[in-house]
């Protein structure tokens, strides 16, 4: 991890060095692994610029420790050694656009497939997917995507071989809720997207589409875009100059096991007409009318935990409120057997609360599950309630007998709308990523609200591996 510190944190190397000095002790530690000493040089001298002689001491000799007590043989320890980062060497090889922290691309691994290319402009985003995958860092492209487009054949050996792109590009313009984004053509009188910047985001994953010219290649947005699909056929025509052949789904999460109701637009195109049919056909068919797993299946096995009792202290970890990395082996349903791929978890990330204020933590306490601000317990104690039927999400407890409501970025400000059904307190980003059938040892890098926002913008991945094992068939 420092060497992506040292290219894109370059201000701020030496406090995210200190970090992780101290996150990686903490393992070792744990693992029972003895710190080492040595006078080799173990990480490159050009870290000594931004480092002081002490720090770089310490962290030369904490990559010593981890050589040579074997590290890349350990599941976790592995993660922060760079010689482990590759080429990748596939007959399935992807590329994933606007990434986020990666439900996409993980979905796809789960599948089989190996990432050869990743691209989003959200720095925490990027350092969660490079820790949780091989992939190199030249192949991880932290920027605009406008500036990839404009100097793409400096980066065009990158696509060779490439079968699949997928992406989900950012959706505010695709909402329903944004009427103003939407027109009537004068001569078709169909519905076509005016151009607003974020509009714009979506054709240039299109041009992308045709600069690499893959096999399939699969979009993610919200509904919304279902009302475009004559425009977005003439932009794929128009950037690919030959036919791809393409289904829109609108897929709810819940029915391919997913433990949330999540509705989303998902187009999967392919070159071969026929491949495409059958793909449409099978995901069809894949859905299920009645769900198998709820929240509690979510849920299950995670140590209680309370709010975050310091007001300002946005990282700040007890056992009342959780720790950012625990180590602990967690009971284990058919839920997370599925998720975890069999595997057991010796190590739990990410499961920590935040702060609330006496009024919502007595708020969190009343409200009986399934319940919103308008119920009638907390009417004495809400604020805003002249305009409660505005706010009426403001607060949900969800039911743990039922499917989440959809994990979003917006808990990244606060969980009212997530309430734990059982605890006072909103849903933590660990028990937010099993929702989206992140594997338990996914981990995410940044700040608490950073985690959140990372969660609610993924694509659940347990369908986007059933996607991609639909996809699979035909390469």
């Amino acid at each position: 991890m420092l060497e992506f510190y040292y290219k894109y944190h370059r201000k701020t190397f030496r406090i995210k060095s200190k970090k992780l000095l101290k996150e990686v002790s903490k393992i070792l530690q744990e693992e029972g692994i003895a710190a080492l000493e040595t006078k080799r040089t173990e990480i490159p001298a050009e870290y000594k610029e931004s480092l002081n002689e002490e720090l770089y001491q310490q962290l030369n000799n904490l990559y010593y420790t981890l050589r040579k007590n074997k590290a890349k043989n350990h599941p976790l320890l592995r993660k922060y050694l760079p010689e482990l980062k590759k080429e990748p060497d596939s007959d399935l090889l992807f590329a994933d656009f606007f990434s986020g922290a990666g439900g996409l691309s993980q979905g796809l691994v789960n599948a089989g497939f190996t990432p050869a290319f990743v691209n989003d402009n959200y720095l925490d985003a990027l350092e969660t997917y490079y820790f949780n995958h091989d992939l190199t860092l030249d192949r991880i492209f932290y920027g605009d995507i406008s500036d990839l487009i404009a100097n793409f054949q400096q980066h065009a050996h990158l696509f060779e071989n490439v079968k699949v792109i997928t992406g989900g590009p950012p959706c505010q313009g695709f909402s329903t809720a944004n009427r103003r984004n939407f027109e009537i053509d004068g001569e078709s009188s169909e519905k076509r997207f005016i151009e607003d910047k974020r509009n714009i985001l979506y054709k240039k994953f299109v041009q992308l589409l045709g600069f690499i010219q893959p096999e399939f290649f699969i979009m993610e947005n919200v509904r919304g875009m279902r009302h475009v699909e004559n425009q977005i056929e003439e932009d794929i025509k128009q950037a690919t100059h030959q036919e791809y052949y393409f289904h829109p789904l609108i897929l709810d999460a819940q029915k391919f096991g997913i433990p949330q109701s999540r509705v989303r637009y998902i187009l999967v195109g392919g070159k071969n007409f026929l491949h495409i049919e059958r793909i449409k056909t099978r995901l069809t068919e894949k859905q299920k009318s009645k769900n198998s797993y709820k929240l509690r299946d979510a849920l299950f096995g995670l140590p209680a935990i309370g709010t975050n009792p310091v007001k300002l202290k946005l990282d700040y970890e007890s056992e009342e409120n959780g720790y950012d990395l625990r180590r602990i082996t967690l009971d284990q349903n058919s839920f997370l057997t599925d998720i975890n791929k069999g595997r057991s978890i010796p190590y739990l990330w990410n499961h920590r609360s935040r702060y609330n204020n006496e009024n919502d933590l007595e708020i969190f306490r009343r409200l009986p599950e399934g319940a919103n601000s308008l119920h009638e317990s907390i009417q004495d104690i809400l604020l805003y309630k002249n305009r409660k039927h505005i706010f009426k999400d403001k607060y949900y407890k969800l039911k743990k007998d039922d499917v989440s409501k959809t994990i979003t970025s917006h808990m990244r400000f606060d969980c009212h709308m997530y309430i734990h059904p059982e605890q006072t307190r909103g849903i933590s980003p660990r028990e937010a990523a099993r929702i989206q059938t992140f594997p338990d040892d996914y981990i995410f890098r940044g700040n608490l609200n950073s985690w959140y926002k990372q969660i609610g913008n993924a694509v659940p991945v347990k369908l986007a591996e059933i996607i991609a094992a639909e996809i699979k068939h035909y390469i």
